[in-house]
């Protein structure tokens, strides 16, 4: 897995944001889902990207800011496991998206979100730019963020984007009745819970009723 992202640093408030988060399995370039998260967390950038070859592949996604490789973190390797299920393989080949309610980089959420607090930056926030950019399946797992005043409104932006025009069954269609599992929960933590066992199961249905 590699991961690659819009990344920036700021100087006058030292905040870093990073965002269109794409994580590329295998040869394949072809997006095959999307997750929405809270906030990108501790994966940290490596590089600047300057391979002419993987910057064109890059562009086709986005050409708003400088692209830079990420070492991965252990909530994008439970994304991984999420689609490697819905999928049925280990050995995933194209790219998982990763939108996040707000860009502040920070493994902390309270310290995320006083860092947001500190300066109102055009890369902040980029919901309606990322709702435009969702290619299902999409998995939600923004915990209870989306229910902070601060989001709220973007959170229920997306979930009426995806009920809308990816036909997620494995969604209540009223918002509130959701849990939103971080996927550091529902693949770790809570995996042995039934109320993960039974979201994980509902979100792989699609594919496996086709089966």
């Amino acid at each position: 897995m590699k991961v690659y992202a819009h990344y920036l640093k700021c100087s006058d408030s030292e905040n870093e944001y990073r965002w269109r988060t794409l994580l590329q399995f295998g040869i394949s370039w072809q997006v095959i889902g999307s997750a929405v998260m809270k906030n990108p967390g501790s994966a940290a950038p490596l590089r600047k990207v300057h391979d002419e070859s993987t910057l064109d592949e890059l562009y086709a996604f986005s050409t708003e800011s400088d692209w830079f490789e990420f070492d991965a973190d252990i909530t994008m390797h439970c994304i991984r496991e999420i689609f490697e299920n819905y999928y049925h393989t280990e050995n995933l080949n194209g790219v998982v998206q990763i939108f996040n309610l707000m860009n502040v980089r920070d493994p902390n959420l309270e310290m995320a979100l006083k860092r947001n607090n500190r300066t109102n930056h055009p890369f902040s926030v980029t919901t309606v730019m990322d709702a435009e950019n969702l290619i299902p399946p999409v998995y939600l797992g923004w915990g209870s963020l989306g229910s902070n005043p601060l989001f709220a409104e973007n959170a229920r932006y997306i979930f009426r984007k995806v009920i809308q025009n990816d036909c997620a069954g494995y969604l209540n269609s009223k918002f509130e009745s959701n849990p939103f599992l971080h996927p550091l929960y529902l693949m770790r933590y809570g995996k042995n819970r039934p109320t993960s066992q039974d979201l994980l199961k509902a979100f792989c249905h699609r594919i496996e009723s086709q089966r």
